[in-house]
């Protein structure tokens, strides 16, 4: 019987990154931004080791536990798990990375079996993952995987399809991963801005802000961050709502600001009920300038049909050009099935970079 030439070990969060045992942090990182680079053909997704490790940082709404596999020394696999703590608490999310010398080698299997023992000692039973696939195939044609809710498909010949499936995992969805190339055409989108506040009428205003909610609606704001973690499409992902308070949305600011992070958000207050409507955001990173991600987006049920989402998002556009005109790159996720938000991106100018399989596995 052949030895694996591999030791996994628990991977420590060290305090910094000069302390003695940073090493194996700082080496898991670096591996995923290789295995990243390689996968995009580009290094939009690095993240530098001082933004990981304040991302790692100890949260009351979050836990994490992490492995690494070694070879003489050299890091070649990592894997890790998200664990809620407030809400979603039969819940984990798994992640596994294999340095390409070692895929297909029984090391993710491996990675991923010490993931699962921890994920079934923290008594979760439902587990979610995501896979990323570049654009390069026909996500309509037919044939390959398909995800149980929704359109959409992912090759079934594809190494991270086969492991998923072999884990036990079952696609739920489809998810369109888009990117807006910068910078905009500042006349078209502010005519699509003028438009559709004409449309929306008088009875709604914007509001916007950068890195932290003003005190008098953030109230009001984290019960839109609540409703964004279950209005979107989730096909028959099993999640709950997340627990969203004033405390939550100012950890979440501040942990964001810890990374270095900086956050612009809109939002639109529907004057008569002085209630917000709706918000979006948009984050990126000094560090990282030319790259930005298009994070939540959202208008309730009870105002649509104004197109509010579209004057969201192009006010919002419009700011990060003035307040980051180094920005060339804007990333974007949306469920395969949310047309109506997939049609304004479309109509912004988003093109499709990719496409990200969301699985599920439940144990008994």
């Amino acid at each position: 019987m052949t030895t694996a030439p591999w030791r996994i070990e628990r991977l420590h969060v060290p305090a910094s990154l000069e302390a003695d045992d940073a090493t194996d942090f700082i080496a898991a990182g670096d591996l995923s931004n290789l295995v990243e680079g390689l996968r995009w053909g580009n290094n939009d997704h690095w993240v530098s080791p001082g933004v990981r490790l304040a991302a790692a940082q100890p949260s009351p709404y979050t836990g994490r536990q992490g492995f690494v596999a070694k070879v003489d020394g050299r890091v070649v696999g990592h894997a890790d798990v998200e664990l809620p703590l407030t809400d979603n608490e039969d819940v984990a999310y798994p992640y596994v990375i294999v340095h390409p010398e070692y895929q297909r080698q029984s090391l993710g299997s491996e990675l991923y079996a010490a993931l699962e023992e921890c994920m079934k000692t923290a008594s979760r039973r439902v587990f979610m993952a995501w896979s990323d696939h570049v654009a390069d195939f026909d996500v309509d044609a037919a044939g390959g995987v398909r995800p149980h809710s929704g359109p959409g498909r992912l090759p079934e010949d594809s190494g991270v399809v086969r492991f998923c499936q072999s884990l036990g995992y079952e696609l739920e969805q489809v998810e369109w991963f888009g990117v807006l190339y910068l910078p905009i055409d500042r006349d078209a989108v502010a005519a699509a801005e003028r438009e559709t506040q004409r449309v929306a009428g008088g009875d709604y205003e914007l509001l916007v802000w950068q890195d932290r909610c003003p005190d008098d609606v953030v109230d009001q704001y984290a019960e839109l961050r609540r409703l964004m973690s279950i209005d979107i499409p989730l096909g028959e992902l099993e999640s709950k709502p997340e627990v969203w308070d004033k405390a939550r949305v100012r950890e979440s600011e501040e942990k964001l600001l810890k990374q270095t992070g900086h956050s612009l958000v809109a939002a639109v207050r529907h004057r008569p009920s002085n209630q917000l409507a709706g918000h979006t955001i948009v984050e990126f990173f000094p560090e990282r300038p030319e790259v930005v991600h298009q994070e939540d987006t959202l208008v309730l049920n009870s105002h649509r049909g104004h197109r509010l989402g579209m004057l969201l998002k192009a006010h919002n556009l419009l700011r990060l050009q003035e307040l980051g005109p180094e920005s060339r790159r804007l990333y974007t996720w949306n469920a395969a099935e949310n047309a109506h938000m997939l049609d304004i991106n479309i109509a912004l100018g988003f093109v499709p970079a990719g496409y990200v399989g969301a699985w599920q596995k439940k144990i008994r």
